[in-house]
């Protein structure tokens, strides 16, 4: 069936293949590339929060400035 989505062609061993599936059929999803779908855009979440929170914990060493002293300048 042709689509506009971009593919991606993956092998994987046996024993990720099968817990693929069986997490497919505990959710009753319709295919495992939904399940693929799912878990790569949690993945890409969880790695934006990553990123975040090591921006967070840098500006934590610097200097607060309050609201105020911002806005006299």
């Amino acid at each position: 069936m042709p689509t506009a989505k971009k593919r991606i062609n993956l092998s994987v061993d046996d024993g990720l293949y099968d817990e693929l599936e069986k997490l497919r059929q505990l959710k009753g999803a319709p295919s495992l590339a939904s399940i693929v779908l799912e878990l790569t855009k949690e993945a890409l979440e969880l790695q934006e929060d990553l990123y975040f929170a090591k921006i967070v914990a840098e500006r934590e060493n610097e200097d607060v400035v309050s609201h105020e002293e911002v806005w006299k300048k």
